[in-house]
């Protein structure tokens, strides 16, 4: 009588074959994960950093408010009214990608109220610290009065 079927170490192959595949897929989406965080936080810095040259060079007020999914750009009009901006296209409310979010903002040695994250930008540029939080932990975006804005890992003892 013959046997048909797969043998025991057969079985056990295509399961490991199969772990290691799950594996290596998985490391990659962190992988990917973890650019694309930089990415949006780079953005971010940059995008900060055109408001700050626009307002200087324009004298005009600009201001950045940081909502819970996303982050948007205002100006104050001639009535003193704040106007949000969709032009320039880099100026126009950006969502958060999923796991970042604004925690906190000190702006000149001053800790902003939860609600209340925004950063007005003029002819000189505050110093500020905002405190983003990543799926892999605070990460700070630090601007100074020169307009220039830096990104590093967040100060845990804050």
């Amino acid at each position: 009588m013959k046997r048909t079927g797969f043998t025991l170490i057969e079985m056990m192959v295509v399961l490991v074959i199969v772990s290691i595949t799950v594996a290596v897929v998985s490391v990659n989406f962190g992988v990917l994960d973890r650019r694309n965080t930089n990415n949006e936080l780079e953005r971010l810095q940059r995008v900060l950093q055109f408001a700050a040259e626009r307002a200087a060079v324009r004298g005009t007020l600009i201001q950045v408010e940081f909502l819970p999914a996303s982050y948007r750009f205002s100006q104050l009009d001639t009535g003193n009214k704040w106007q949000l901006l969709f032009a320039p296209r880099e100026l126009a409310e950006h969502a958060w990608q999923a796991g970042l979010s604004a925690q906190r903002l000190v702006v000149t040695d001053r800790v902003a109220e939860p609600g209340n994250l925004r950063i007005t930008f003029s002819a000189e540029a505050p110093a500020f610290q905002l405190y983003v939080l990543t799926p892999d932990g605070l990460r700070t975006l630090s601007g100074n009065s020169a307009g220039e804005i830096t990104l590093e890992a967040a100060d845990t003892r804050s």
